[in-house]
């Protein structure tokens, strides 16, 4: 048997395994269903057999439901995009948006490969003039609880020093660190008052294995045990 067969029915047995595992989140519904698009021509993926999909196994401490998203991402240049109807169509102002925020083992963190992006319309609703966000845990990373092999990436919610920054590669590009009262997030929005987010969602495109948890794509749901099921997050407290 192939390393990668062996993956691709682990990942099943993982995913078999999610029949028998109620969740304590209420479901959701189908605008809020977290989608997960496995090495999508469109998104400049190769077909390579990428796997992803909620399995059983040591996920975040914050959980005590042993669930955790994981991909086995195939090369060269697979990759998997997470979204929900809501997190690419709703539009929200930046100084409003809440909660783009994601939990990852530590091995997971890969520059330029595992990164959430948010975009963002500059002159309102208008859509003439286009940001784009990349928000990459290599550049926002804090453990959970003092965990040493589980961290999160706040970058709406964590302030208190310079320790996270996102990148707007977008002419001219430039950097939005965190502060002693903002984060990141919000020091992006201080810039661009008139700014509106307008589509959120996340890349996975670093080989082999990746391991999330707490999805959060900035429209008051965080998933935590499948994309179904999440829980109600309004707040940056309510969504840690």
């Amino acid at each position: 048997m192939s390393k990668r067969l062996a993956c691709v029915l682990a990942v099943m047995l993982g995913m078999l395994v999610f029949a028998a595992v109620a969740s304590a989140e209420p479901k959701v519904d189908s605008s809020q269903r977290l989608r997960v698009q496995v090495d999508p021509t469109q998104s400049g993926c190769n077909s390579v057999d990428s796997v992803a999909g909620w399995v059983t196994g040591q996920d975040s401490p914050s959980d005590s439901n042993s669930r955790l998203f994981h991909t086995d991402v195939g090369t060269p240049t697979g990759c998997v995009i997470l979204f929900s109807n809501a997190s690419n169509s709703r539009h929200i102002v930046v100084g409003n948006q809440k909660n783009l925020s994601i939990q990852l083992r530590t091995t997971s963190e890969s520059l330029g490969l595992n990164y959430m992006v948010a975009e963002v319309s500059t002159d309102g609703n208008n859509s003439t003039t286009e940001d784009t966000l990349f928000l990459d845990p290599a550049n926002c990373h804090h453990p959970v609880n003092g965990s040493t092999t589980w961290d999160r990436a706040d970058f709406t919610g964590f302030k208190g020093d310079a320790t996270c920054t996102i990148v707007v590669d977008s002419p001219p590009s430039a950097t939005f660190s965190s502060d002693a009262t903002h984060s990141a997030f919000q020091n992006y929005a201080i810039a661009h008052p008139e700014a509106v987010v307008i589509h959120r969602y996340v890349v996975i495109a670093k080989a082999g294995d990746s391991r999330f948890d707490r999805i959060s794509l900035g429209v008051g749901k965080m998933y935590d045990n499948d994309s179904s099921h999440a829980v109600s997050c309004t707040t940056e407290a309510s969504c840690s």
